[in-house]
């Protein structure tokens, strides 16, 4: 028997069963796509992530000068005469640009 006498014997379960086939096949394909990241999704949540970083990074730095300027004012007020040293003003001084520069949004590098 030929292939060609086997399907005119049979054209019905031939198609349906080719067809099945690749209904198969491109669903499989469809279930395969979807399991792996896309470039852009990727791309996307890489930018989003290193955003989140970098926002993190200012709130944190901003608390730690504050700190830095808190304790630079307990001491001011513990000092007999109310003052601080000159290279504690200049920290002091320094600190607080720092400060206004990360309010304004100039982040120095």
């Amino acid at each position: 028997m030929t292939v060609a006498d086997t399907f005119k014997s049979n054209p019905v379960k031939i198609i349906l069963g080719s067809a099945g086939s690749i209904i198969a096949v491109v669903g499989a394909l469809f279930t395969i796509d979807a399991r792996y990241a896309h470039a852009a999704d990727v791309e996307k949540t890489k930018k989003e992530t290193q955003q989140v970083i970098k926002e993190t990074a200012v709130i944190l730095r901003k608390q730690v000068i504050e700190d830095k300027l808190f304790e630079y004012d307990v001491k001011k007020e513990q000092a007999p005469d109310r003052r601080l040293s000159p290279l504690d003003s200049a920290m002091q001084q320094r600190y607080k640009r720092q400060l206004d520069d990360l309010k304004s949004g100039r982040i120095p590098e």
